[in-house]
């Protein structure tokens, strides 16, 4: 099976997290990973990048990150696009963009997730809702988001509480399910995402594949943790 990462933050472009390129490229290898998608906090989330410059540039920013772990990872990982759009506490994750759309895509910023998701539909762009159930513990924070397409039913950075709230809530909303290991550091010690017979060929395949109700969620030991 071809594992996948599907949610990492790099610290080039997402400020909370520790995890440089080069950790990245080692983490996932070391663990089997075939490859990874860097999903940052977009300029609306917990961003490196200075929010006085242009658009422009702050898309060039903000895109650092993904370039540097594929420039680390050469032919030893495959290397995706993504990114984590937040509002107000409540984020989701898009597939299918890069940063060609982004430079012409500023009106994202504006919308709010309902807005957003009805978007992302439309151009075929996949959003999931991620770690809807994050602050379970203190029964706060969530927020329905009855127009996005998956929800991220395992977060391995997060509770059993709130992985099982996230898993039931997505069987009664018939939502497509993903996986992933929000990850802000190699030293997490327990990893996961999404599995598939073959390897992925893109994010458009990746998209289609999870539509098709293809691929399984997984959780592993991290290696460097033991």
């Amino acid at each position: 099976m071809y594992r996948y990462e599907t949610h990492c933050h790099i610290s080039t472009t997402s400020a909370c997290s520790r995890l440089s390129p080069e950790d990245a490229v080692e983490l996932y290898t070391r663990n089997g990973y075939a490859g990874i998608f860097v999903t940052d906090h977009f300029l609306n989330g917990n961003t490196t990048v200075d929010a006085s410059l242009p658009y422009e540039e702050k898309i060039h920013r903000f895109c650092e990150g993904y370039r540097a772990v594929k420039e680390c990872a050469k032919d030893r990982l495959q290397v995706f696009f993504g990114l984590e759009f937040s509002d107000r506490g409540t984020d989701v994750l898009l597939y299918g963009l890069d940063e060609e759309a982004l430079l012409k895509e500023e009106k994202l910023l504006a919308m709010d997730l309902s807005a957003l998701c009805r978007y992302c539909r439309e151009k075929g762009i996949l959003a999931v809702h991620a770690h809807p159930f994050r602050d379970a513990e203190r029964a706060t924070g969530f927020r329905m988001i009855p127009e996005v397409e998956g929800i991220e039913v395992i977060n391995s950075a997060r509770s059993r509480l709130s992985n099982e709230l996230a898993r039931t809530y997505a069987a009664g909303q018939k939502m497509r399910k993903t996986g992933g290991s929000d990850c802000h550091a190699k030293d997490q010690p327990v990893l996961s995402g999404m599995e598939f017979a073959t390897p992925l060929c893109s994010e458009r395949d990746f998209i289609e594949r999870i539509r098709r109700g293809e691929g399984n969620i997984f959780t592993l030991q991290n290696v460097l943790c033991k």
